[in-house]
């Protein structure tokens, strides 16, 4: 068995306010099982049986899981859709060699710091170097919004798109992108888009509604 000190750190790191089934964490975190049992979790009418199978796959979860972490999204209980777009935000930050993911974090910390014109040019050198990493062009896509750069942005966020179908958040910026640009039916298609992937973006349906009521559409 892993012993409960292991398990309390995965909890600490992952989940530290969701209550989870501890014996369940466990046992997955020893055995490390394939994708079918963990599939088989996540549809069981425990929630805490199903926080402790996303959990697990906050550990050993690979870009290949966002399949199954995004159904997670659609889950009745808030804290299973809480912790299942927090792994898929993490695994999906990490999908690229070691560098680019230092490369990466050190463009998002130039974001934050209110600096996007580094962290564009970091991105876009990131992206020349690993152009599969959705994630690169999704927060470069991201940088060239904050220039008011729409249209290179949209282009981002539809590479990142194609890249990775799941993700939620190049579709909610894509709509941000298309509605700058003027397109409103695109605007309003990739916030529906979002909404499908994660039905719980609440500033995106909010949007969604906004945008409706201006052109006289429903949502």
């Amino acid at each position: 068995m892993v012993p409960h000190a292991t398990v309390d750190r995965v909890l600490q790191s992952v989940a530290p306010s969701v209550r989870v089934d501890r014996e369940v964490l466990d046992t997955l975190l020893t055995e490390r099982p394939g994708p079918d049992a963990v599939i088989a979790l996540l549809s069981v009418p425990s929630v805490a049986v199903v926080r402790a199978a996303v959990v697990y796959l906050g550990v050993f979860g690979t870009f290949r899981d966002s399949p199954l972490l995004v159904l997670c999204l659609q889950h009745r209980d808030d804290g299973v859709a809480q912790l299942a777009e927090k792994v898929l935000w993490s695994i999906w930050m990490q999908a690229g060699s070691a560098r680019a993911n230092q490369v990466l974090a050190a463009a998002i910390r130039d974001m934050e710091a209110g600096n996007p014109t580094a962290a564009a040019a970091e991105l876009a050198e990131l992206i020349a170097s690993e152009p599969r990493f959705a994630e690169a062009h999704f927060q470069h896509g991201l940088a060239l919004g904050t220039l008011d750069q729409p249209q290179p942005a949209a282009t981002s966020q539809r590479e990142a798109l194609r890249i990775n179908p799941y993700h939620f958040g190049a579709a909610a910026a894509l709509g941000h992108a298309c509605l700058e640009l003027g397109d409103t039916a695109e605007a309003l298609r990739q916030y529906r888009r979002a909404l499908q992937i994660h039905p719980r973006l609440d500033d995106i349906r909010a949007a969604l509604r906004e945008v409706s009521a201006l052109i006289g559409n429903t949502n």
